[in-house]
Parts: structure tokens; C-alpha cells; sequence
């Protein structure tokens, strides 16, 4: 009896350690499977993650071009409508060009609602500088040919570069310069005038230039002021407006006083027979 119980129990022990074994590689397969899917999980996530993003980025990317495809489209239609607009003689009209081109260059220094003035036109400057050697020279010229001939080439150089730089002069100086001859129609310091000025029957001014005998015609114009009429214009308006403001002023004053003193007359008059 003794060999066979030991006989049965021999196999039994033999057989639990190899079914711990299994037990044991079974949680191990167990475990690496969690572990596998926790990490494809979080691998799902992250490429999730990353798809969004990338989507996100996308998006601002075409919202970004959009708009400045709407604003490419904005300036071109005002700058086809500038284009199509025509002057009085039905010649294309180059200040609304121009007027139109600059205002798209003062629109791409926008920058967080905040507008970075334009540089100042040098060549504006440049204009101006120029213009006024030439008159100053032309003033002094009396019988010098030499200050003349000098006069002209900076007149000459004036106009050469606002073709180039499509600068439109102002009515002052190009009623001042003789397209023939290129002189300017200043009084030289002899008294002597380079110019005659007198009217039709059509209500023109007809100006002939005493030098080539040039002749051009202008429409007289009353509303019309030249740059220094409109400085003393402005100036005049200004001038008036503050004599009216100040008057104002005064009426007030002098009302408030003319009330204060009756208030005082009435309460006098009560404190001493009321």
C-alpha cells in the first residue's frame, strides 16, 4: 500500500510545477499583450495628435492665403476702375492711377492695427528744389545768357524726371514755364516782363511769352486758388473762426455776469426789506 501511494503521488508532484509554468507564461503573454495594447493606444493617439495639428496648420495656411488673395483682388479691381476713369479731354486719368497705386502701398504697412506713415517723396523735394534754382536764376538773368541757359537745363532736368517718376506738376509752376522755350515767366530786376496777358471774347486768358511768342489759352476760372491763395485762404477761415469763437466767448461771459450781478441786486434787496 505504501509503494503504491507513493507511486500516485509522484506523478502529481511532477505535474504542478509544469502547470505553474503554464500559469506563469500565460500572465507573462497576458501582460506583453496589455503592454502591446496600451502602446498601440497611445501610438493612435500621438499620430491622432499629430493629424490635427497638421490639419489645423493647414487650414491657417489657406485662410491665410485666401484673404490675401481677396485683398490681391480688391486692389486690382480699384486699380482697373482707376484705369477706365478718363479726365475732361477723355485721356486716361494718371492722378487716380497714381492715387490708386499709393494708397495700395500705404495698405501693405498695416501691421497690427497700428499705420506706419510713408517715407516723404524725395523726389518731390527734388522737384521743388529745382523749380526754385531755375526762377532764382531766371530772376537774375537780365541780359546774362549764361544764368538763362542754366535756368532751362534745370527746368529741362525737372521735367525729365517727373516723367520718369510720374510726378503731375501743380498749375502754379506749369503756368509758370513756357513749353517752347522753357523760360519762366518771372519779372526780371530791370522791371522788365516776360510775358503779356489778355483776354478774348470767349472769356480766355491768352498768354504769349515775350522770348519765342509762344501762345496759350486757359479758361478763366474764379473758384480757382493757387497754392499760396489757398494758404492765405485757409488762413482767413481760420482767422474768422476763432473772432467768432472768442465773441461767443464774450456774449457768454457777459451774460453770466449780467445774471449774477441781478441775483445779487435781488438778494441785497431781500435781506435788507424782506
Amino acid at each position: 500500500m505504501m509503494a503504491r501511494s507513493s507511486m500516485e503521488a509522484g506523478p502529481s508532484s511532477e505535474i504542478s510545477p509544469t502547470m505553474d509554468q503554464c500559469h506563469s507564461s500565460s500572465l507573462q503573454r497576458k501582460k506583453r499583450r496589455l503592454h502591446a495594447d496600451q502602446r498601440a493606444q497611445l501610438t493612435y493617439q500621438k499620430i491622432a495628435a499629430e493629424r490635427k495639428a497638421e490639419k489645423e496648420k493647414r487650414q491657417l495656411e489657406r485662410e491665410k492665403r485666401q484673404k490675401v488673395l481677396e485683398e490681391y483682388t480688391s486692389i486690382k479691381q480699384r486699380m482697373n476702375k482707376a484705369l477706365l476713369k478718363k479726365n475732361k479731354r477723355g485721356q486716361p486719368n494718371l492722378n487716380a492711377q497714381i492715387e490708386e497705386h499709393s494708397r495700395g502701398k500705404i495698405d501693405g504697412f498695416m501691421t497690427d492695427g497700428k499705420t506706419r506713415p510713408p517715407k516723404p517723396n524725395e523726389f518731390h523735394y527734388r522737384c521743388n528744389h529745382l523749380y526754385m534754382a531755375a526762377s532764382l536764376l531766371c530772376s537774375q538773368s537780365s541780359g546774362n545768357s549764361g544764368l538763362e541757359m542754366l535756368s532751362k537745363l534745370y527746368l529741362r532736368e525737372m521735367k525729365e524726371l517727373c516723367s520718369v517718376e510720374m510726378i503731375r506738376l501743380e498749375k502754379d509752376f506749369g503756368r509758370t514755364i513756357c513749353k517752347r522755350c522753357k523760360n519762366i515767366f518771372i519779372a526780371r530786376p530791370d522791371g522788365t516782363q516776360s510775358i503779356t496777358v489778355r483776354l478774348n471774347r470767349k472769356k480766355q486768358m491768352i498768354r504769349t511769352c515775350l522770348s519765342c511768342g509762344a501762345k496759350k489759352r486757359f479758361a478763366r476760372n474764379s473758384t480757382y486758388l493757387s497754392r499760396n491763395e489757398q494758404n492765405q485762404h485757409q488762413i482767413g477761415i481760420e482767422g474768422q473762426q476763432q473772432q467768432v469763437q472768442s465773441k461767443e466767448n464774450n456774449d457768454i461771459y457777459k451774460s453770466t455776469f449780467s445774471e449774477r450781478i441781478s441775483l445779487n441786486v435781488s438778494q441785497n434787496y431781500a435781506l435788507h426789506f424782506g
